[in-house]
């Protein structure tokens, strides 16, 4: 009879069309956009690209709240736990204001875990939850601390993985943070291991490198993909000098067109005439990666709707649009032969 009862109880309450009417809650974020309570977060990236530097900043921000690269961070308290000693986090409390709202447990296993480990960690974690209840519970990175070595299997990876929800369910964010894989994935598989990973979270940010790892460039780009509107799909972010924080640059977009502004201005300020779009790419300078045809033509809209440039024609095969700068016209009318000397590319590297 009991084995009866048992197999009779629901597995979920059945929820109809109906109940669901009226505006869902507002989401109270804790990294608008990013992080949310009830919810888990991947943050994907290269090893060493500066993961757990962007995990001390919104640390450091958590501790009155503030904002971190242009999104609002809500004041609360965080548990870490952390592949790194204790002495690395000392070092960053030199650059950061952790507080006293900051718990980490380092280094929890001293060998490969099992399963038994992977439960007691995940039991020690809820102890602490209810006794401080903490925001933000993060792991970083999560491989350290998974029990196995068959991350590529989505059953070992299910079993491991869904006491996290569980936690998420009782109140904290979870922020996971993860490797990509070796060689180089399609957009929003990159995390290593098994594609549950990033099936299960609420919201997966790939961080990339802006351009590459040796050039010494502080920004980073973020691609995320989310349940919520309220994530932004790409942001440029960089680092600001003394480490301290990070400020935004807008999407991958603006920032690119912002990078290359100064070698469109100078092929605008030397021409004798209109330009079209092949024009401008036949006079791209040989030292500067040339864009393909159609981030030309992206740069070319944001420059219109910014005022540095103009434009005419209709946009068809034997009408094309043709470009110049506002205030070129007098010289074309006054001397049609004239060309003007080359402006100096400031500002910019080469290949």
């Amino acid at each position: 009879m009991s084995k009866q009862k048992t197999h009779d109880k629901p597995l979920a309450k059945a929820v109809w069309s109906g109940e669901l009417h009226g505006a869902a809650p507002a989401v109270k974020w804790l990294w608008r956009g990013y992080i949310a309570p009830r919810h888990l977060t991947l943050i994907a990236s290269q090893w060493k690209s500066g993961k757990t530097t962007l995990l001390a900043a919104l640390l450091a921000k958590m501790k009155d709240g503030g904002e971190l690269a242009g999104l609002p961070v809500r004041a609360g308290k965080a548990l870490v736990v952390t592949e790194e000693g204790l002495e690395h986090w000392r070092r960053r409390g030199a650059s950061y204001d952790f507080g006293d709202h900051v718990c980490w447990l380092s280094r929890p296993f001293v060998a490969a875990p099992t399963k038994v480990d992977w439960q007691r960690l995940i039991l020690q974690i809820i102890l602490l939850h209810k006794k401080h209840r903490f925001d933000l519970i993060a792991i970083d990175p999560l491989s350290t601390v998974l029990p196995g070595r068959d991350e590529n299997n989505s059953g070992p990876m299910r079993e491991a993985l869904m006491p996290l929800t569980r936690i998420a369910e009782i109140g904290p964010a979870i922020l996971l943070l993860h490797h990509t894989c070796k060689r180089a994935n399609r957009d929003g598989g990159s995390a290593r291991g098994s594609g549950f990973l990033p099936g299960m979270v609420d919201i997966l940010i790939e961080m990339h490198f802006y351009r590459s790892a040796a050039d010494g460039d502080r920004r980073r780009r973020l691609q995320a993909w989310s349940r919520f509107d309220d994530t932004p799909p790409q942001l440029v972010i960089e680092r600001i000098e003394d480490g301290a924080d990070y400020v935004s640059h807008g999407d991958v977009a603006n920032e690119s067109y912002a990078d290359h502004w100064a070698v469109l201005a100078a092929i605008f300020g030397r021409a004798n005439q209109k330009l079209s779009r092949w024009d401008v790419l036949q006079e791209w300078p040989e030292d500067y990666p040339k864009p393909e045809a159609g981030t030309l033509w992206n740069w070319l809209d944001r420059a219109i709707r910014d005022g540095r440039l103009k434009r005419s024609g209709s946009g068809h095969r034997h009408d094309p649009y043709r470009y110049w700068q506002p205030g070129r016209e007098q010289p074309w009318w006054d001397d049609p032969l004239a060309l003007p000397p080359v402006p100096e590319i400031a500002g910019l590297g080469g290949n």
